[in-house]
């Protein structure tokens, strides 16, 4: 931005020679004067703002001055600012391209022929990368919060949006993991989820209400980060109303689990969506609606702004599991959502918008965003599908991927600890291969 500066001459113009001091004096006098004012001076309203900060309205004046408040703190601590260690990277990372011998091991690894013979018919779910991803375990994230905990540290914040919160399951144990705190307990939340026993929850494909929860050190208690909360977004009614109960008969609503009854995806509104017959009920949503009431609709920017609207406090982890409708959550998170993201996890599938939207142009997306991806496995094993694409991955069947945010220094070691497992799964070769005979052998015998 240009600094104007008077052009009379009653500085410099002098019919008289001066000193060269001095001219030094009045050039530091004047500079500093100028470069005061232009700091400080109230700036033009609309021009200079994004256009969040100009309403016609009341709210144009507050955002007006929100906005000079905020810039002039962070003249006031600049210096304290640029000594401390920085959320975002300052230059965005690459990620290297797969050699031709890595591609070759993959395709091994992950063999195209399931998916080709049965890519008329997804819905069996015969292809390598649901072999791959079925259920998957998430080490490289747990691992890093175990870490965390056993070294005491204490986060600033921890925040989760699970978006298709279920049952609840993966939702309460995520706020376990991040906040370390143990009353946030699996055990507490299906038992007040099936009323003692007296209700019959959905079916699981990966049986989450009996899987063990994230384990926390037990000798000594752990230092909570100083804000806690996970927020389980939930559509269908009947699972909603469960959500909520559970949360406030353990008094969880109190300490940060918050349950939203709503939908999201790329636009704002109201949507119809099952009542569900059963709590918890699985692969029903806005793709198959049958005895549908209407629910409030949000776009993923418009949720994080209205219900988190401290931009300072990151999301640490968002989980997103909507039946075929992933990627309109993320694209409506674009602007503002997604960049705060650390850990990402979604569901590729062959239902809803997913049909016509190819994973391969969205995983160049998420890669333009900073997000490198890997086909999520188990027992260690994890492929990474940024800048290692094959082209059997654009067939659509259900599968799981997990993204890191590479440019984020705070989950740096998230993002080492998942290209170390792609490395090692890629280095045992022929040990591994997910077609229907190898990834099933002996559990249908």
């Amino acid at each position: 931005m240009r600094i104007n500066r008077k052009k009379d001459g009653s500085s410099f113009a002098c019919s008289t020679p001066r000193p060269i001091v001095m001219v030094h004096v009045s050039l530091i006098f004047f500079t500093s004067f100028f470069i005061i004012h232009h700091l400080t001076r109230e700036r033009p309203t609309d021009h200079y703002l994004p256009e969040e900060y100009a309403p016609d309205s009341v709210a144009r004046e507050e955002s007006l001055r929100k906005h000079h408040v905020d810039a002039m703190s962070q003249i006031v601590v600049k210096d304290e600012v640029a000594s401390q260690p920085q959320q975002q990277s300052s230059q965005p990372t690459k990620v290297e391209q797969c050699t031709a011998e890595q591609l070759a091991t993959i395709k091994k690894q992950l063999p195209p022929d399931d998916c080709l013979k049965n890519k008329g018919q997804p819905w069996g779910q015969r292809c390598s990368h649901t072999y791959a991803t079925r259920c998957p375990d998430a080490v490289w994230l747990e691992d890093f919060y175990t870490d965390i905990h056993k070294r005491r540290q204490t986060k600033d914040s921890f925040l989760g949006i699970f978006v298709g919160c279920n049952k609840g399951m993966d939702a309460v144990n995520a706020m376990r993991m991040g906040s370390g705190d143990a009353t946030f307990d699996k055990d507490l939340w299906v038992e007040a989820m099936t009323q003692g026993g007296k209700r019959t929850l959905g079916n699981s494909v990966c049986a989450q209400t009996t899987t063990p929860q994230f384990a926390l050190p037990d000798d000594t208690e752990l230092e909570p980060p100083s804000f806690s909360q996970l927020h389980c977004i939930e559509p269908m009614p009947i699972t909603a109303d469960a959500l909520t109960r559970s949360a406030q008969q353990l008094a969880w609503d109190d300490k940060g689990f918050v349950v939203t009854h709503a939908a999201i995806s790329k636009t704002d509104g109201s949507i119809p969506f099952a009542r569900g017959d059963k709590v918890g009920e699985e692969n029903k949503g806005i793709g198959n609606c049958k005895d549908c009431v209407d629910v409030p609709m949000y776009s993923l920017n418009t949720y994080v702004s209205n219900f988190i609207p401290d931009e300072s406090i990151p999301i640490n982890y968002l989980s997103v599991d909507v039946e075929g409708f992933d990627m309109d959550v993320l694209l409506g998170g674009a602007d503002h959502a997604l960049p705060r993201v650390h850990y990402l996890e979604f569901e590729y599938n062959w239902m809803g918008s997913w049909k016509n939207q190819p994973l391969s142009t969205n995983i160049e997306w998420l890669d333009e965003q900073g997000f490198t991806c890997y086909w999520a496995g188990f027992d260690n094993m994890i492929w990474r599908i940024t800048k290692c694409f094959l082209d059997h991955y654009d067939v659509h069947f259900w599968s799981n991927v997990a993204c890191v945010n590479r440019n984020v220094d705070d989950v740096r070691d998230v993002a080492n600890s998942m290209e170390r497992l792609f490395l090692e799964t890629v280095a045992r070769k022929d040990e591994v291969v997910m077609d229907y005979e190898h990834r099933w052998k002996g559990q249908n015998e």
